[in-house]
């Protein structure tokens, strides 16, 4: 039974025929309507993705606080950075989803959408009536996404979860850090990015598929199985040998020298050498001839020998490096072509010159933020820019921001309608 019809479907044809948008100006996802109930990161992550991507982003939000990270610093009169970071142009209806008429309206916005994006505890939805199963009896053609921590079926789906239980559970955290020492996550919130990464892939796939059956899907995201999924080479040579990857600082046993190297001005240089001509030459550069000799090689034997003794092979390299400034060290090493980069502070990456060249640095100008910077999506097209494109300044919208418009576009209703509905604090404006 349809809960009600949707002005936007009546005039599809209509809309169509008008509409022009010249190729230049045309994102892959324009047209695709999406009702994000996410909040924190991971879903917010994986939204922002597909707005940036040229979908249309419905932000459902509980009254009256909304997403928490309203509230999450850095503030500035009262307006919350990591907010907009992962919500610039997204629009925002308030609903009540724990009361009935909430709800139907909820279910009267899946009619008009294309995809129903969560990342709420699995099950809740569907314990309020407006899951997967009901979602599709009112429109069969949507794509229903979710993140969390376990997924819904197997042992660990009851359990909470966040960001560093995903990375401690997944097998991150015993990878990473120095053998010996305590487990430890990384700087940010990895398990959160890559599990929205693969929701946004996902729901980009389930389209493509809808394009060709004409019916909607369920998937699923689950944050352990996404740390796991990204563990390289643990998981097949522990399959084949038995043996536990141990945390190993920034070496890797693929090539040497392979560490970050302290500089003579105070600087770190992370340097990773494959080539093992390279080895050679290197060795035999900073004078290390019997290094070069007794390593080198290209066999198979030589290749383990290398990765066996990496401790002592960093440590002779190192002391080279303290004797030569960052912009020397990279220099050589450049002219080798080894690969090699200084670690960066993110002051100087706002200010660097690649990043600007590449839009991937963008300037806002934000009415209660003042002048910030933010990323921008890092996918770049031949036939367009993606993101935010230069010269635009997307924001963020305040609680409620686009409730009466949405209402009154999408689903009809006359303002009296949804006066009664934010008297009866179903909605909030």
């Amino acid at each position: 039974m349809r809960l009600g019809v949707c002005l936007e479907g009546l005039k599809a044809a209509m809309a169509d025929s008008a509409k022009e948008v010249s190729s230049m100006n045309a994102k892959p996802l324009d047209g695709i309507r999406v009702l994000d109930l996410t909040w924190v990161y991971a879903g917010p992550f994986a939204t922002m993705m597909l707005s940036d991507l040229g979908a249309e982003v419905i932000k459902v939000e509980g009254p009256p606080f909304g997403d928490w990270t309203r509230v999450v610093p850095p503030l500035k009169d009262g307006h919350s950075g990591y907010f907009y970071m992962l919500n610039r142009r997204k629009k925002s209806i308030a609903l009540n989803l724990k009361e009935e008429g909430g709800r139907q309206l909820f279910m009267r916005l899946v009619e008009c959408s294309d995809v129903v994006a969560e990342n709420f505890k699995a099950g809740t939805l569907d314990r309020l009536g407006i899951g997967y199963e009901r979602a599709r009896e009112v429109n069969p053609r949507i794509i229903y996404g979710s993140i969390n921590g376990f997924g819904s079926s197997g042992p660990y789906s009851d359990r909470p979860c966040v960001d560093p239980v995903a990375q401690a559970m997944g097998g991150l955290m015993s990878m990473t850090g120095f053998e010996g020492q305590p487990p430890l996550k990384t700087g940010p919130a990895v398990a959160d990015s890559l599990s929205g990464l693969y929701l946004a892939l996902g729901i980009i796939a389930a389209l493509r598929q809808r394009d060709r059956t004409g019916v909607g899907e369920r998937l699923e995201v689950a944050m352990m199985d996404c740390v796991f999924s990204v563990l390289e080479e643990a998981v097949i040579r522990t399959s084949m040998t038995g043996d536990s990857l141990p945390a190993r600082g920034n070496t890797d046993p693929l090539g040497a020298p392979w560490d970050a190297f302290e500089t003579r001005d105070g600087r770190w240089i992370m340097v990773c050498n494959l080539d093992p001509q390279r080895f050679f030459d290197v060795y035999e550069l900073i004078g290390r001839e019997d290094i070069a000799g007794e390593y080198g090689g290209a066999d198979a034997a030589a290749v383990e020998k290398r990765s066996r003794d990496l401790p002592r092979l960093n440590e002779i390299f190192a002391g080279w490096a303290r004797t030569k400034t960052a912009e020397e060290l990279q220099q050589i090493l450049l002219e080798m072509s080894i690969p090699n980069g200084v670690v960066k502070q993110v002051p100087e990456l706002l200010e660097d010159p690649h990043l600007e060249d590449r839009n991937m640095v963008v300037d806002i100008h934000h009415s209660k933020l003042g002048q910030i910077k933010t990323f921008n999506l890092p996918v770049k097209f031949s036939g367009g820019e993606m993101g935010i494109r230069r010269g635009e300044n997307p924001l963020d919208p305040e609680l409620g921001h686009d409730t009466a418009e949405l209402l009154r576009q999408l689903l009809g209703l006359r303002d009296e309608e949804i006066d009664r509905l934010r008297e009866q604090k179903i909605i909030w404006v």
